[in-house]
């Protein structure tokens, strides 16, 4: 009798965490929009995830929901810190060169951005930032910068960098621009360490 109550609960564990499982397929959906989810739950490859989740328990795989759920959670509160850097955009693109958009617009892009290593054509055509005038070696031309702005140490976001826990620069792309929204000093200092930071880039079609 125990056997047999072993037996079912598996095969309700099993079934529980099938591909047409409940929250499953929601949850693996979640981490392919967001690729830099696999790093934050420490999986090289999409299948290594998938093929754990499908062989886990309830509490494992409600462990890995709640990382994600952390994730997401810190993500939009990011973003609503930088509510005025994302409203200060919009204005401007609006009012200097009749772009259409809103502040929904730009913080939904944002909020389904893509994390990225910054790439070079990116990096090289970025407008509304003194980061890619700023060659390595060149951190005194950080610091005076942050001083203008009144914005954080140069001497602290290195330290950041360095360990990987900084908050990503935002870049909003429509057509074949790139544009910054936040993160002028983190970039500058990237620039001035001769790193290529991680960033978000949303997309306004």
């Amino acid at each position: 009798m125990i056997l047999r109550e072993q037996i079912l609960r598996i095969k309700r564990l099993i079934n529980e965490l099938s591909p047409d499982s409940s929250g499953v397929q929601e949850f693996l959906d979640d981490v392919k929009k967001h690729p830099e989810l696999l790093k934050h739950l420490k999986f090289n490859k999409f299948k290594d995830l998938e093929d754990y989740v499908y062989d886990a328990g309830i509490s494992d795989f409600d462990d890995l929901r709640n990382e994600v759920n952390y994730f997401m959670e810190r993500r939009k509160r990011y973003l609503k810190s930088e509510m005025d850097e994302i409203e200060r955009v919009v204005q401007d693109l609006n009012r200097d060169e009749n772009i259409d958009i809103s502040v929904e617009d730009v913080y939904r892009a944002l909020d389904n951005a893509i994390e990225v290593k910054i790439p070079d054509e990116v990096w090289n055509n970025l407008e509304n930032t003194e980061c890619n005038q700023i060659k390595k070696g060149e951190m005194k031309k950080v610091m005076a910068l942050a001083k203008k702005y009144n914005k954080q140490d140069p001497r602290e976001l290195k330290k950041a960098l360095q360990s990987g826990d900084y908050k990503r620069p935002l870049i909003l792309k429509f057509g074949d621009r790139f544009h910054l929204v936040a993160g002028n000093t983190r970039l500058c200092t990237a620039a001035a360490m001769g790193i290529k930071p991680q960033v978000l880039i949303g997309e306004i079609f």
